[in-house]
């Protein structure tokens, strides 16, 4: 009798040890998703503008969305390239999607020339072997940009850039609701030389300030 008492209270001492055990994992795991989901920040770009394209707008577009994103990817922030295009659907679709706030952008280019402006971004994305500024390969230049389609943006907008071009970056930071919360916020670059990469220092100093201000808050 005693023998069975003992192994009794044995299994009994046993199966709430397994309770306490599994609850204690289940809160430490929880808690560590929820530190977590407060630590990382979701920006969530909206189809920037481009104006001054000849060739296709939308695959500009595109190509600087990419381009942004790669440079807000990061252990402490999330960046969401948003499918609506229309300004409402897009805040709608951030809503729906728990990512805010939202990155407007636009790329304008001023050209010093008369010349065309980013003619051959309408070019298939099949070449392999873009002529890059600043030296590098075509797949170096694909580990910094993180995208084919901003590899793309970036080339042909270099290919077709002469001295005095200038290209802008304008920016700002909103609410799905439309408040502002940073900027809005313009960087400018003008070439010195043909063939000069003005879109991805813009691009980078805009994303350096966005996560400067994120981080702060």
């Amino acid at each position: 009798m005693k023998v069975r008492l003992i192994t009794r209270f044995g299994m009994l001492v046993a199966g709430l040890c397994g309770v306490v055990l599994g609850s204690s994992v289940t809160s430490s795991a929880q808690a560590a998703a929820s530190n977590q989901s407060q630590q990382t920040a979701c920006i969530a770009i909206v189809t920037p503008t481009v104006e001054g394209v000849p060739g296709s707008a939308s695959d500009a577009a595109k190509g600087v969305s990419d381009l942004i994103a790669s440079y807000l990817q990061g252990p402490t922030m999330k960046p969401l390239v948003l499918e609506a295009k229309l300004p409402v659907l897009a805040a709608e679709e951030a809503k729906q999607k728990g990512c805010e706030p939202l990155l407007i952008a636009g790329v304008r280019r001023k050209s010093g020339g008369g010349h065309g402006f980013m003619k051959a971004l309408s070019q298939a994305a099949g070449t392999s072997s873009y002529s890059l500024p600043y030296g590098g390969s075509a797949a170096s230049t694909v580990a910094r940009a993180g995208a084919s389609a901003g590899l793309q943006t970036v080339s042909s907008l270099a290919q077709s850039t002469k001295a005095k071009d200038e290209v802008s970056f304008e920016y700002r930071l909103q609410s799905a609701d439309g408040k502002v919360e940073f900027g809005p916020k313009t960087e400018r670059r003008t070439a010195k030389t043909d063939g000069e990469d003005l879109l991805t220092p813009l691009v980078q100093s805009a994303a350096e300030a966005i996560v400067t201000r994120t981080g702060s808050k």
